[in-house]
């Protein structure tokens, strides 16, 4: 990875609000929009769904560091969909022992509503060892039930909404990745490109003082897409593992 190019024709700005600009770009896109950034906001990924929604084609590069993993406006659930498989064989006994189950409890019932009367009626207490029936068949009723929980029905696998890669940050401790993605570039329908210190969050895009340069110089767009591409295919850098992560993301119950 790496990429030198001299001479392009660019805008500069430097100031708050360096992503109005690439912000309007983004959402004129008419083809596709590239995006690398270490760091990531909820709505601004919502405006990613949004273009992918309209038949963008949208790639994204960013870090584990996303905000919204651990808060409360969890988008990156859109980007990883989990998918429920049946198990269909494991359905069909659980469906079986739940009906058992359920003749087990009904029988319980019917036995003991029958057994008390008649030991009063009767004045028999000889009939009461009919409970020990009662008290074998719960056993058995709980050992099914416990069987039941058991029986994995559903497996889970997950893929993305759209082509991302998250790579593992150096700051998380994975002692691989010595190398942290910290570029922010941003190609839009592959005609104009933007670079400079603005991440794709709501800070970067409005708040902070950033810098940015502007191109659409042809040679210099098509140099990035090349070293975006090379980072996106060849980085060699540690992902996160999209079946595992979804698996963090999402309930799995397993009937």
């Amino acid at each position: 990875m790496g990429t030198f190019y001299n001479n392009a024709v660019c805008d500069i700005y430097i100031g708050k609000g360096a992503g109005a600009k690439l912000m309007q770009d983004i959402r004129n896109a008419k083809r596709n929009v590239k995006i690398v950034s270490p760091y990531l906001s909820p709505f601004l990924i919502k405006e990613l769904i949004y273009l992918h929604s309209k038949g963008i084609n949208i790639r994204l590069v960013t870090s584990d560091e996303i905000e919204d993993f651990y808060g409360y406006d969890k988008n990156i659930h859109k980007l990883i969909i989990q998918n429920k498989h049946i198990d269909e064989k494991a359905k069909e006994t659980r469906d079986n022992l739940v009906s058992l189950s359920g003749t087990l409890l009904f029988a319980m019932i019917g036995l003991g509503v029958v057994l008390i009367p008649l030991i009063y009626l009767f004045n028999n207490f000889t009939l009461v060892y009919g409970f020990i029936i009662i008290a074998v068949m719960f056993f058995v009723r709980d050992f099914i039930v416990k069987k039941i929980k058991k029986t994995k029905v559903y497996h889970y696998t997950y893929k993305q909404l759209f082509p991302f890669k998250v790579f593992v940050s150096p700051n998380s401790g994975n002692s691989f990745n010595t190398t942290f993605i910290h570029s922010k570039i941003y190609i839009i329908d592959d005609e104009i490109a933007y670079m400079g210190s603005l991440n794709f969050t709501g800070s970067g895009v409005k708040e902070n003082h950033e810098t940015r340069i502007r191109t659409s110089d042809p040679n210099a767009v098509a140099k990035i897409i090349e070293e975006v591409k090379e980072v996106f295919y060849n980085s060699n850098l540690a992902e996160r593992d999209i079946q595992f992560w979804g698996s963090q993301l999402y309930e799995e119950p397993v009937n």
